[in-house]
């Protein structure tokens, strides 16, 4: 019986080696791209202080309905005024004080908003393997002889079947069995 048992383990060991070169892995691959878009902002500040006057035009003024304090008032009064503008990728505020008949500050601050563009591409590989081998022990009951038994066993699977080999040493009986898988 132990030629029985070598004969046995060798054909299984030659089995093993044979479909394991023979296999590969199947390969799934899902590719995943997301866009994120960033908003990069530029900030920029720029003052003037006492600007000139590129043109002049003198008005021809009858002085007889004019009153002469408010006019004097008018003249040492500040004057601030603040122009605002803003759309989807530019923000801009103007300040501007106005003195003693002269334009005394022109401040300009603006935002400038580009947007920027992320792209991330993600691949995800799931991988199934065409060939397993697992090796382990098991109890059996032969009903002829009314003994139980121990005996070794070895599983060797190919995409979705197994082949099962085993050999009980208390009896002296051999084991094959084929599985096939359903879900997997």
């Amino acid at each position: 019986m132990d030629f029985k048992l070598f004969l046995l383990a060798v054909s299984v060991i030659v089995i093993v080696v044979l479909l394991h070169r023979s296999c590969d892995r199947d390969t799934i691959t899902t590719t995943e791209t997301k866009t994120i878009v960033r908003i990069d902002t530029l900030r920029h500040r720029d003052t003037i202080y006492f600007p000139k006057p590129y043109k002049v035009v003198v008005r021809q003024i009858d002085t007889l309905y004019i009153d002469t304090s408010k006019v004097i008032r008018d003249y040492f009064t500040e004057k601030y005024y603040r122009l605002s503008y803003s759309d989807t990728t530019l923000q801009a505020t103007a300040d501007i004080v106005v003195a003693e008949n002269s334009l005394e500050l022109a401040q300009l601050d603006y935002l400038v908003f580009r947007p920027t563009i992320h792209t991330i591409t993600t691949i995800k590989e799931k991988t199934y393997r065409r060939f397993f081998l697992s090796l382990g022990v098991g109890a059996n009951y032969n009903i002829r002889n009314n003994k139980a038994g121990v005996e070794l066993l070895s599983t060797i699977g190919i995409k979705r079947h197994s082949l099962h080999l085993g050999y009980d040493f208390i009896n002296q009986t051999p084991r094959l069995g084929w599985q096939y898988q359903i879900i997997r």
